[in-house]
């Protein structure tokens, strides 16, 4: 199987959407995971942001790398 220039070029585009949705809470918040800076409902929130940004991102890793190595 031959993988053309488009291919590569959405395997390459979706490693860099899934890498900036991991990194998003900490383009948004401006720092990584600080437990003294936050405070209660709050720390929880952020956990739970970060661990959602987490997931979805390695989701659409996931799926970019199925995606090009199932294409036909």
């Amino acid at each position: 199987m031959k993988k053309g220039a488009s291919d590569i070029l959405y395997l390459v585009i979706g490693f860099s959407i899934g890498i900036l949705i991991l990194i998003s809470p900490v383009i948004i918040t401006g720092t990584w995971y600080d437990i003294e800076s936050t405070l209660g409902g709050l720390l929880i929130a952020e956990f739970l942001m970060r661990t959602s940004a987490l997931i979805i991102g390695l989701l659409v890793i996931y799926d970019t790398v199925k995606s090009f190595y199932l294409k036909k």
